[in-house]
């Protein structure tokens, strides 16, 4: 009998995200859901620009949005 190792994030619970295209930088990403579930957090994976998306009524069930880093500083 063969056993295989188990999967990277096999038996735990996944997190929460939404999908963002960061449209100055050209790149997808995710930001997750915080401990308190009230926002959604995360970078931009190539400027490292912060996001912070508040969770609440009235908002939308949308899952995938555009964010527009900061222009770069001269």
């Amino acid at each position: 009998m063969i056993h295989l190792p188990a999967m990277a994030g096999e038996n735990h619970p996944q997190r929460q995200f939404l999908g963002v295209y960061f449209v100055r930088c050209l790149v997808y990403g995710r930001l997750y859901k915080n401990a308190e579930g009230t926002a959604y957090e995360g970078n931009c994976p190539r400027c490292g620009a912060h996001f912070h998306i508040r969770i609440g009524e009235g908002g939308t069930a949308d899952r995938f949005f555009k964010a527009y880093c900061p222009p770069p500083k001269r």
